[in-house]
Parts: structure tokens; C-alpha cells; sequence
């Protein structure tokens, strides 16, 4: 059979293993043998009594990295690892060889003996979900959760504050949800979308992740998609006007103000809470698409650039984003920002990057990384999965290389990949797991998987029988392959019919006024500099 995501080499030897209810496990990590207990349990009925048919052993001897194991079927099922999460990597590939082998009839599966070596490519192998702009609960993420542990994934990126919604329960600013959290409408649909997760939800979450050996990252997004944050405390804003959580999608020119005291002080109590909250190494926090026609007009913010001796809004962006890294550095915490953060030249070389934008911006992210700022790559195209298939297709997602052709020793300072499912368009269960899977399995292999292990035809051969995997444990839907690659007249009627629900006009409006508004400060700017 065929493995996903596809192993560093597989040796087949000759014989078969009859896996059964008489067969025994011994593993000393009780999460990893409830966990595969549990599996075996829910699809054929038994758990295994401890013996010795199923060994799991740790070995420090192993020329594999440190998430790396071995999985030889003979005799015996032994399971080797340097460390537990390589332990846990190997029992997931024992998972579907048994799925897939399983027989009512033998009450269990004939395991073809083989010898697999194996051990990620990249050790950050993220998937970013969007809670803000429509409300998924805590069922909803640890189904997806389980998929990517399936998956060997190992980050879960998760979006928490944007313009049309706060989903994060703040002790300090309680008005974040009970104001943030609460939308009146989408558009013109006049149907109210709210909810967030409390501490509780999020200590649920993370320990479920944890169990799975997956880290889960929070994204506080600033000084941009805060209208959320401003509709609940208006004196945050430059104008301290009373605003209504966003009800249309794109980007917004009310931000948080950067000449107030009180905006900084909101921050790093934020910050205080999302730490404590989180035990990961690093906290995202945002920086992209922010308008910042409002500072420009902002008597305090143009004091702030002034009295900083900085040259720009831009900077200003800066100061306030290295603030904010400065604050989670004195609590153990690395900060990531997405790409347009680098644009200042002043951003604090200890946050990692996160690079989304086609075009021009990559020349300055790829000076990042030469420089050693650490990267993790999400391209927009094709690794955004909610958008159609017929603009981001499954062979598309699965032979993108995430590399920068123009820096010949990328592997250093590239973390790895991510893949984000945002949520303006994506209201229900159904719609969301339509546009996760199969992409995301994609995504997953050219993660964990060498180049030269990759095959976009194999892929599709075995995925019909991983997909079935994975519905049967966590109850996502898959999308057929046939459906995933659209043909040039299915593409056409289906950008028509997506266009058709996404376009909006008076979003449009304010984009191209907004627009006008950052050329005007720009070239203003650019006049003062030269000065």
C-alpha cells in the first residue's frame, strides 16, 4: 500500500502479520497506547491487553531526526523513536495499515512485513484555521485537530480577532466578547453570527492538541482587523468614535491608535492573558493589511512618530509590533507576524515571518531570510484552501515547492509550511471540509515528505483509501479527487458562481477610497523624507 504522507523509504519483506484481538501491545507512554487502543477499539471493537506482539521503543542510537522513527512488521510490530512524538508518528502509520487491512472476517488485518524508515521534512507543519469571521466550536476544531495528527501535522494556527469578530474570552477587557463576539449581520443577510471560546474551551483545546503532539499557536491580529476590538472600547481607535463589529469582509482603515497610552496598555494585557492561556513557544500577532490613512490624520500618532524619531507610518507599525514582541519575550514567547511587518526594515529580528503575498514582496521577504529571519512559508496561491478549486487545484496545492528558487540554502531559516482556511465564505461544517479536503492531505505530504518521495500520481492513487481513513476516525467529509482538478469550463462556471457571492460593492468602494487615501500619504511621505 501506499503511506500518506509518503515515508522516507519502505522495504518489503516477505511474510504477513495477523493483527488480531489476541495481539498485545506494550508501549510505556500510556497517551500513545490509550490512543491506539482507543482506535483499534472504535473500528473493530477490542482493545489490546499488554504483551509483547506490539513493542514501541525508544532508541537513541537512531540516524533520524528527532520526530523521525522506524516501523518494522515481522514477527513481531516494533515501533522505534529518538523521542515519544516520534513514538507517535510511527503508531499513526501503523493506524492505516491496519484501516486498511482490517477484515470483519479475520476479526482483524494481514499486515504485509515490511521495514519503513521515516522522518519529517520540515518541523512545522501548520494548518490555520479562521474562528472570527464565522464561530466553529470546540467539537468542529477537535475533529480537525485529529485529522492533522493523522496527518503527522504538528502546529495549529489559530485565528481569533479579526474586524467581524472577537473570539477569545479577555478577563481585563470583558466587553471583547460580550460587544466583539456578537455580529449583526453578514453583509446584507441579517443573520447575527457570535460566539467565542472562554479559558476553559481554550485549556480543552489545547490539551486535546497536546495529547496529539501538536502545538496550538493564537493569533492576536494588530493594528489592522481590530475593528471587533474597537467596537467593543472605542477609545482604542484614533477618532474614538462608537463602532459596530464589521459586517462586511476586506480590509478596513479603522485601526488601533498608536499614539495612545491606553491602546498600548490594552495590548500587553492581551498579550498577559494569550500567555498565560497558550504554553507554545510562539504567539502570531498579525501586522498585515493595515490602513493607516487614520494615523496619518491622527494628531497623537503623528506626535508619537515625531517624539520616536521615526520617519513614517510604516515605522510606526514597527515600534508598535516590537513593543508587543518585547512584552511576550519576557514571557518565554517568540513572536510570528505575517510578511508585510518586514516592510519598515525595523521589525525585531527575533520574530519569525509569515509569507502570504504574490509579487512584489517577496523580494524583501527573501532579504529576510538571507538575513536569518525565520520563515514560514503559507503562499497564497496555491495553499489558501478557501478559495475554489478552480483557482487553487489539488495538483496545484500538492506540486508547489515551498522553497525560494533565488536562496540556494533555504532549508535553514525556512521553518516550514502552513496551509489557512479563512472563513468569509465558509458558514457551515459542510462548506468548510469541502474546501479542506483533500487539499490539506496534499499540503501534509510535501510537509513531511522528500521531493524525491513525492508523486502526484501515486497520491491520488492511494487517496481514496486515506480519505475513507480519515472520515472513519474523525467524521470529515472528503471531496473526491475527480472533483478537485475542474477542467477549463467547469473553472469558468465556478469562478462565475463564486465571484457572484463574493463581490461587494460597497466593500469595493471603500478599498478603492482607502486606496487613494495610502497613495496620497505615500508619496506625501516619500516628499519628507527626501527632505
Amino acid at each position: 500500500m501506499r503511506i500518506i504522507p509518503a515515508p522516507k523509504s519502505v522495504k518489503y519483506l516477505s511474510g504477513e502479520f495477523l493483527f488480531s484481538r489476541s495481539t498485545k501491545l506494550q508501549c510505556l507512554f500510556r497517551n500513545i497506547q490509550d490512543n491506539f487502543n482507543t482506535f483499534v477499539y472504535n473500528l473493530a471493537g477490542y482493545s489490546l491487553e499488554k504483551g509483547n506482539d506490539i513493542l514501541f521503543y525508544i532508541d537513541d542510537t537512531l540516524n533520524l531526526n528527532d520526530e523521525g522513527y522506524t516501523l518494522e512488521i515481522d514477527k513481531i510490530i516494533k515501533i522505534s523513536a529518538k523521542t515519544e512524538r516520534g513514538l507517535f508518528y510511527g503508531m499513526q502509520t501503523l493506524k492505516q495499515l491496519f484501516a486498511e487491512h482490517y477484515q470483519k472476517s479475520l476479526d482483524g488485518a494481514k499486515l504485509q512485513c515490511m521495514f519503513i524508515t521515516d522522518e519529517p521534512r520540515f518541523g512545522y507543519r501548520s494548518f490555520m484555521f479562521d474562528c472570527s469571521r464565522h464561530f466553529f466550536g470546540v467539537d468542529v476544531l477537535k475533529a480537525y485537530i485529529e485529522a492533522m495528527s493523522l496527518q503527522k501535522l504538528n502546529v495549529f494556527h489559530w485565528h481569533l480577532t479579526d474586524d467581524e469578530g472577537w473570539r477569545i474570552e479577555i478577563n481585563s477587557f470583558p466587553k471583547l466578547t460580550t460587544v466583539g463576539s456578537e455580529r449583526r449581520a453578514t453583509r446584507r443577510d441579517n443573520k447575527q453570527i457570535s460566539g467565542f471560546f472562554t479559558k476553559k474551551d481554550v485549556a480543552e483545546i489545547v490539551r486535546f492538541a497536546a495529547d496529539r503532539y501538536i502545538e496550538v499557536i493564537p493569533e492576536f491580529d494588530f493594528p489592522g482587523h481590530t475593528v471587533a476590538a474597537i467596537a467593543a472600547y472605542p477609545e482604542l481607535s484614533c477618532k474614538g468614535e462608537q463602532l459596530e463589529v464589521e459586517t462586511h469582509f476586506g480590509i478596513h482603515p479603522e485601526i488601533l491608535c498608536a499614539g495612545k497610552d491606553e491602546t498600548y496598555s490594552f495590548i500587553y494585557s492581551v498579550l498577559s492573558e494569550i500567555a498565560e492561556m497558550f504554553p507554545s513557544k510562539y504567539v502570531h500577532l498579525g501586522g498585515d493589511e493595515a490602513i493607516k490613512t487614520e494615523w496619518n490624520a491622527c494628531e497623537k500618532c503623528q506626535k508619537a512618530i515625531k517624539d520616536l524619531g521615526l520617519k513614517n507610518e510604516e515605522q510606526l507599525q514597527a515600534y508598535m509590533t516590537n513593543q508587543a514582541i518585547e512584552c511576550l519575550k519576557q514571557r518565554g514567547k517568540v513572536a510570528i507576524c505575517w510578511n508585510e511587518s518586514v516592510n519598515s526594515g525595523m521589525l525585531d529580528k527575533s520574530a519569525a515571518i509569515q509569507y502570504w503575498n504574490d509579487g512584489k514582496d517577496s523580494a524583501r521577504v527573501i532579504a529576510e531570510v538571507r538575513s536569518g529571519r525565520k520563515t514560514v512559508l503559507s503562499k497564497f496561491t496555491p495553499y489558501y484552501l478557501d478559495y475554489p478549486y478552480a483557482m487553487h487545484p489539488l495538483k496545484d496545492v500538492y506540486n508547489y515547492e515551498p522553497v525560494f528558487k533565488e536562496i540556494a540554502d533555504y532549508t535553514s531559516n525556512i521553518l516550514g509550511v502552513e496551509a489557512p482556511i479563512w472563513t468569509e465564505w465558509i458558514d457551515n461544517p459542510d462548506t468548510l471540509a469541502y474546501r479542506v479536503y483533500p487539499r490539506l492531505t496534499a499540503v501534509a505530504e510535501t510537509a513531511w515528505s522528500a521531493p524525491a518521495n513525492k508523486d502526484y500520481n501515486d497520491f491520488t492513487r492511494a487517496l481514496p483509501a486515506f480519505q475513507s481513513f480519515l472520515t472513519s476516525v474523525t467524521g470529515i467529509k472528503q471531496t473526491p479527487a475527480e472533483k478537485c482538478n475542474p477542467n477549463w469550463f467547469e473553472k469558468i462556471f465556478i469562478m462565475i458562481k463564486f465571484g457572484v457571492k463574493v463581490i461587494d460593492y460597497d466593500q469595493i468602494k471603500r478599498s478603492s477610497v482607502a486606496a487613494r487615501e495610502m497613495k496620497k500619504m505615500r508619496e506625501a511621505r516619500r516628499g519628507e523624507n527626501e527632505k
